[in-house]
């Protein structure tokens, strides 16, 4: 994805229902994650006004399927959601030394 897109993508918002809507799960299990700092609302002072970057979708669905099929707790979620993201930079960064050492080996 290029850098203007991911701006694009950014810069727009769901709401605290929506979130929920869009995660298939309660408000309480949002207001856990807002609390552990899985995500953070960008906009509103209460969890009715909140308003969160439409990545938390991903990262709210993601954290619903930890919790759900390995039943880990909310408070150890954001740990395996970094080192998952840890995982998937390391990864990438693996790929793109292979790719750098395959052309200068060629």
């Amino acid at each position: 994805m290029s850098e203007s897109s991911e701006i694009q993508v950014s810069s727009f918002h769901i709401s605290f229902d929506e979130l929920c809507i869009s995660a298939n799960i309660t408000s309480d299990y949002i207001l856990e994650l807002v609390d552990y700092n899985i995500i953070e609302p960008v906009l509103g002072s209460e969890p009715q006004e909140w308003q969160f970057n439409i990545s938390a979708v991903t990262v709210v669905n993601k954290a619903a399927r930890l919790h759900r099929d390995l039943d880990i707790n909310w408070a150890d979620i954001g740990l395996v959601l970094n080192l998952l993201e840890e995982i998937e930079t390391l990864r990438n960064e693996n790929s793109s030394l292979k790719q750098q050492l395959n052309r200068f080996l060629s």
